[in-house]
């Protein structure tokens, strides 16, 4: 048996791979062929987008050119005109210095000078002493005004502030002139040599053309130029300029009405292109030079709009054929041998895979009883792992619960029953987190609602937290944690959620908060309670004038001596007080406000605001206050600002009544990097370095018992931690104020204005 199972292993494999190579190798000349298809496609379509890549650049090379020779071309026609008028200058500077006696300069006249100019230029010579024209062959300015008469800039031609020695463009009866000019110092003569600016064109273009015909081109990519007329057709729309193809066309003039329907069709074509889009490709049938046969051809066609030539180019499809042909060729050559080497490989595969499957076959027994060992070994693991697992999940200290898609709790361990008070998990597997859960959650939402919250979120992430109210079988609320983690068991997704109770951590919570609170009204009645000092130290100032102006009003009245104007003046001084009083009262009013509303808020104001109530104590014990402080906007609970900054106020104060002479106290507000920075800082000698770090902490205080709660620098830290990344800060400083040196605290607030 083993024998034959041996046999087997060596024989079935090698069946498998000749007919695996059978089938492969049918398989592969079949993808081949399809592939030598796509191959020859995708050739075509590469071959046209090279060819018209070919024939843009080409066609875009000589538009290049073109420009450059015609630059070229009318730099070298400006040099001629210039030299043209520069020979009267070598004639005065020299011919007539050297022949003043045989030609006075008095008599020199049109007729001498008019020998220089033997060219085809039109040239002009006027007399600027008596503006008068002493040569015009042309009869250009004959009847002309020549005060009156102006370049195409507008600019007067006499003109005693023009400077001469250059081109001017002069349009006399609706046809522009090209002319330079050429002052005669000696003489005052102004000459000017040019031409018709349209004659002096066609005559670059002319030469642009002729240097054409020294570039040589392939016979099937031949270059042709149309000189465009009308961009519309119609009879002589153009004339062939140039045909590298056929030398013959050039002169030959285009018409789009052509007994030819098919050339008809073609020009009318590429005229519509060049009208939409300027350049652009078509396809058409046209003479083949070589051959003198009609063939297909694709042609590129660009409008030169400086010269209105139309510039083309293009390529004939029966290349391409040819070009197919040769590579589908080279394809079919590719499959033959690419079948000849999966033959030689299938047979070398077949060797190997013999020599290789007797040296297996040798050792497959003794793997096969080793695969049985390790197999049971594993299931003995296996069975240990599903005991740790089942033990771990019942004895867990946490609840953990099996939750399914369906929104039901399939599983669950001991401490989730003993946690909901029942007797067995019985009671509870079947059932959905609502059935054990209070109508209304913490957050004020449905427990219903809540449940399909976390069941969407707990399938659609791998982990996430949750807090959860339960209530018990004995209507026990209790407040848990719930970690979720998503499973796969059987092809089947479910939550496996771990339960811890944080009851006890709620309640902890809750008595904390009603503790800060307690300590919040506490620090507000002590800042109230020192604020109705500060108060009654202000109102007597005021209270007392008020009380002196009365019985000024009441002597003076009766000395009879009482006017209307002192009348007016004392009831200005009274309404001053009052209205003192009244804004004291305010400011009072909007601190012991017990709402809470977030405003926007000015913290220049609010500084203003809050050292106003407390002016009086600090003028009393002499402290000089200095305020630097920014129109910034701060979002935030106002009056619990202001009971930050007058809880540091009253700190300091109390601190700066013990130096004896030159008390300080300095605010500061700025906005730097988007944030607020805020200090308050005073030259009372620092906070002592044992206890500065914990001048924040609750009932630590370093007054008398009497004197101080140790409250107040608590509650500033805790009023400011709940802006965005707010602190508060106490350090000691030191620091000069005219040229003194002092020392003393810092407290400084930082947080975010975004």
């Amino acid at each position: 048996m083993k024998k034959n199972f041996s046999l087997y292993i060596i024989i079935i494999p090698i069946l498998a791979v000749l007919i695996s190579i059978i089938l492969i190798t049918i398989h592969n000349i079949k993808e081949l062929n399809m592939t030598a298809q796509q191959d020859i496609k995708e050739f075509t379509e590469n071959y046209l987008i090279e060819e018209k890549t070919k024939i843009y650049n080409k066609v875009h090379f000589f538009s290049n050119i073109i420009k450059l020779k015609f630059d070229e071309f009318t730099a070298e026609q400006r040099n001629f005109i210039k030299e043209n008028a520069e020979k009267i200058n070598y004639f005065e500077n020299y011919f007539l210095h050297n022949h003043t006696n045989t030609y006075p300069k008095s008599e020199i006249k049109a007729p001498i000078l008019k020998k220089m100019f033997k060219n085809d230029y039109i040239n002009i010579i006027i007399d600027l002493n008596t503006n008068k024209v002493l040569l015009d062959e042309k009869n250009l300015f004959k009847n002309k005004n020549l005060n009156t008469l102006t370049d195409s800039n507008g600019v007067k031609l006499i003109n005693t502030k023009r400077e001469y020695e250059q081109f001017l463009d002069i349009e006399i009866e609706k046809v522009k002139y090209l002319f330079y000019t050429e002052k005669l110092k000696d003489l005052n003569l102004l000459i000017l040599t040019g031409n018709n600016t349209k004659k002096l064109n066609e005559e670059i273009k002319k030469k642009v053309i002729n240097s054409l015909f020294y570039f040589d081109t392939e016979s099937s990519y031949y270059i042709f130029i149309i000189d465009l007329f009308n961009i519309n057709g119609g009879e002589r729309y153009g004339k062939i300029l140039l045909h590298q193809g056929r030398s013959s066309l050039s002169g030959t003039y285009l018409n789009d009405t052509d007994k030819n329907n098919e050339m008809e069709k073609y020009r009318k074509e590429y005229l519509k292109i060049i009208r939409d889009t300027g350049e652009g490709f078509i396809t058409y049938n046209y003479v083949k030079p070589d051959t003198n046969s009609i063939s297909k051809k694709l042609s590129f066609f660009y409008l030169q709009k400086d010269l209105n030539w139309i510039i083309g180019s293009g390529f004939y499809f029966d290349d391409l054929e040819s070009k197919k042909q040769e590579f589908k060729i080279s394809i079919e050559r590719k499959i033959k041998e690419s079948v000849k080497t999966s033959l030689f490989v299938g047979i070398m595969l077949i060797l190997i895979v013999s020599v290789i499957l007797y040296f297996i076959t040798s050792k497959i027994n003794s793997l096969v009883n080793n695969y049985a060992t390790s197999l049971s070994e594993s299931n003995e693991n296996l069975k240990k792992q599903k005991d740790i697992f089942e033990t771990l999940f019942k004895k867990s200290t946490d609840g953990i619960i099996i939750y399914s898609e369906d929104g039901l709790i399939v599983d669950c361990n001991d401490s989730v029953v003993k946690m909901l008070g029942y007797n067995n998990k019985l009671r509870i597997i079947n059932k959905s987190l609502k059935d054990f859960s209070p109508k209304v959650q913490f957050n004020n939402e449905l427990s219903i609602s809540n449940e399909k919250l976390f069941k969407e979120v707990s399938f659609n992430n791998q982990t996430y937290n949750f807090e959860w109210l339960f209530l018990s079988k004995n209507k026990r609320k209790l407040f848990c944690e719930i970690r979720t983690t998503k499973l796969n068991l059987d092809e089947k997704n479910i939550i496996h959620a771990v339960i811890r109770d944080v009851t006890y951590k709620k309640e902890l919570e809750e008595k904390t908060k009603r503790q800060q609170v307690m300590l919040a009204e506490e620090s507000k009645k002590s800042a109230l309670g020192e604020m109705l000092t500060m108060i009654a130290h202000q109102w007597r100032q005021p209270l007392n004038n008020i009380n002196l102006l009365i019985h000024f009003v009441r002597d003076t009245f009766d000395s009879g001596k009482f006017t209307k104007e002192e009348l007016k003046g004392i009831t200005l001084d009274m309404k001053a007080q009052i209205d003192y009083l009244s804004n004291t009262i305010n400011d009072f009013t909007n601190f012991t406000n017990p709402k809470k509303e977030a405003t926007l808020f000015c913290i220049k104001e609010v500084i203003n605001k809050t050292y106003n109530l407390a002016i009086a104590q600090f003028e009393k014990n002499n402290i000089k206050v200095f305020i630097d402080a920014e129109e910034i906007n701060v979002y935030g609970v106002e009056n619990e600002f202001m009971q930050v900054i007058l809880n540091i106020l009253n700190n300091a104060k109390d601190e700066l009544v013990e130096v004896e002479k030159n008390r300080l106290l300095f605010i500061n507000a700025k906005k730097e990097d988007g944030k607020l920075i805020l200090t308050i800082k005073d030259n009372a000698g620092g906070i002592s370095s044992k206890v500065i770090s914990r001048v924040f902490e609750p009932y630590f205080t370093t007054k008398h018992k009497k004197n101080g709660t140790g409250i107040g620098l608590y509650m500033c830290h805790e009023i400011i931690k709940q802006y965005k990344n707010g602190t508060i800060e106490a350090s000691n400083v030191s620091f000069y104020h005219e040229n003194i040196f002092y020392e003393g605290a810092m407290f400084t607030v930082t947080l975010d204005l975004d």
